[in-house]
């Protein structure tokens, strides 16, 4: 892996915020998730031209090898434009997962394509009731002679519906977890679009009614390693998460204390007024630690995978509530038009509150760091994430 200076990483960023300023106003925005399939097929074709696709993904699979650290950059600029694509579950989800797997064989077949834009990837590692415990999860597998067999379903799968392939977790009847390969074009797999209050994302069921493996679809052999596998994806979608809602928020502020720099009331801007200034710098200060809480956090994953889970356990249960509270505050300091269909603040509102649940919420993530830190006197798991 090798990763890119701090001089590089600007010019990363500085280039994907033109393209995406560019290419992403909120006007465009809500032209392209009002129809299929919900996101700018031309944008993403940019993207892929570009290399965003390849940021983290090692160069035997058609990548670029750098970090994480380097793909929070991009994930950071689309927060901050909402932007709406497949980024954040192919080029981010599908492409770890298939990256970590232990077996290369089946990685390379299947990620090279997502790599090179060719096809999309999903992970579908959520129960219907949308825990991410192990244990609770609602796709089930099993041998049945020298194949595998899937059944059950999985809820809350981004962009599951334009997937075309999808990394599936599922547990046997004694519970032991298996990471499989999935093609949605396969006898006995149905997937069906779930509506969200958040325009900018789409999420999906997907149920497998006695769906036919080979063996050679598992990430890697079922039991431990596969847990291990699955808490550290989970990690990763819980920092890319957390990266995306501290960008958006970024421009929630900067969008607040231009108004209140504008917006006049008793002859007076009303960032004059004590209030405001109150309500401004306290945004400021939640966007500073949410901003280095992801930094950090994605840095992480470019070290020791025995952190991840705590890095992205932090990331989670800090960034998710202090984002929406400053998508709430920068509405309450637009007045009434932030309250008004045609204003952007409940883009950013919805879009960081979906960012706060995608991966367990805030309380579900405590109480994993609380027993990494503390043992069982932490607490017990609970059922829902």
């Amino acid at each position: 892996m090798t990763s890119l200076s701090i001089e590089e990483r600007a010019e990363l960023g500085a280039a994907a915020r033109g393209l995406l300023t560019q290419q992403s106003s909120s006007e465009r925005v809500r032209t392209v998730t009002a129809e299929a399939p919900g996101y700018d097929t031309a944008l993403w074709d940019q993207m892929v031209e570009l290399g965003f696709t390849t940021i983290h993904v090692p160069e035997r699979y058609g990548g670029s090898g750098t970090g994480f650290g380097e793909l929070a950059v991009v994930m950071l600029e689309l927060g901050r434009g909402i932007v709406p694509s497949p980024f954040l579950a192919s080029a981010v989800l599908a492409s770890s997962a298939l990256s970590l797997a232990d077996n290369e064989s089946l990685a390379a077949e299947v990620l090279e394509p997502i790599v090179a834009g060719a096809s999309l990837g999903a992970v579908a590692f959520a129960s219907t009731g949308g825990t991410y415990e192990p244990s609770l999860l609602s796709a089930r597998w099993e041998r049945t002679g020298g194949s595998l067999r899937l059944s059950g379903s999985s809820g809350f799968v981004v962009d599951g519906a334009i997937a075309g392939a999808l990394v599936v977790a599922a547990i046997d009847a004694e519970g032991t977890v298996a990471l499989l390969a999935v093609d949605p074009a396969l006898p006995g797999v149905t997937v069906e679009a779930t509506p969200l209050m958040d325009v900018t994302q789409r999420m999906a069921t997907v149920t497998f009614d006695g769906v036919e493996l080979a063996e050679d679809r598992l990430l890697a052999e079922p039991g431990a390693r596969s847990a291990e596998l699955l808490d550290q994806i989970l990690a990763i979608g819980s920092v890319a998460a957390g990266t995306d809602a501290a960008g958006a928020i970024e421009k929630v502020l900067e969008s607040a204390v231009e108004y209140a720099g504008e917006r006049q009331q008793f002859g007076k801007p009303i960032g004059s007024f004590q209030a405001v200034k109150h309500h401004c710098a306290n945004m400021a200060m939640a966007v500073e630690t949410c901003r280095a809480a992801a930094r950090a956090a994605a840095d992480s994953l470019d070290g020791d995978p025995a952190g991840w889970a705590t890095a992205g356990a932090i990331c989670a249960s800090h960034i998710g509530p202090r984002a929406t509270e400053v998508c709430g505050i920068g509405l309450r300091v637009h007045g009434g038009i932030g309250y008004t269909w045609e204003h952007d603040s409940h883009l950013y509102l919805k879009r960081v509150k979906l960012d706060e649940l995608l991966f367990g919420t805030p309380s579900w993530h405590r109480r994993r760091l609380a027993r990494t830190v503390m043992g069982p006197a932490g607490g017990t798991e609970k059922a829902s994430a």
